[in-house]
């Protein structure tokens, strides 16, 4: 009985934990600039999620810990996402190159996040990057 009770004990602290690191997690807002870390990757997006059916590969951001992204105090139209771990980067020209000279490196990276609204995006949140610095 002793055994049973301590595994209900630690299911709960385990639960609790890993609740606690989302209510944790960093936060940030939309349409500010923000500066993240993370190792530089290519994603492939699920074909169900995707403009045409078909699964794309993106350029993407692999954050080291969850983020949180919060809507400004008197936005109306705007979606919260929490425990955010994989963005997808908008890229430039300049970014691209930058990108793929660093692909599997860990940067950082400054930008403005926004939310998806469309299926040309693949991630919940999308990073818009201004710079990519090693």
């Amino acid at each position: 009985m002793k055994t049973f009770g301590l595994i209900i004990v630690t299911a709960f602290l385990t639960a609790l934990w890993l609740a606690c690191g989302v209510a944790f997690a960093q936060s940030f807002k939309y349409d500010v600039p923000v500066t993240l870390e993370g190792t530089l990757m290519s994603s492939t997006a699920d074909a169900s999620i995707t403009y045409d059916e078909k699964p794309h590969q993106f350029p993407a951001l692999k954050l080291h810990k969850p983020i949180s992204v919060l809507c400004a105090p008197k936005e109306t139209d705007c979606q919260p996402e929490m425990g955010v771990t994989i963005l997808h980067l908008v890229l430039k020209e300049k970014e691209m190159a930058q990108f793929k000279k660093l692909k599997g490196k860990v940067v950082k990276l400054s930008g403005t996040l926004f939310h998806s609204d469309n299926g040309h995006h693949f991630t919940s949140v999308l990073l818009d990057v201004k710079s990519i610095n090693r």
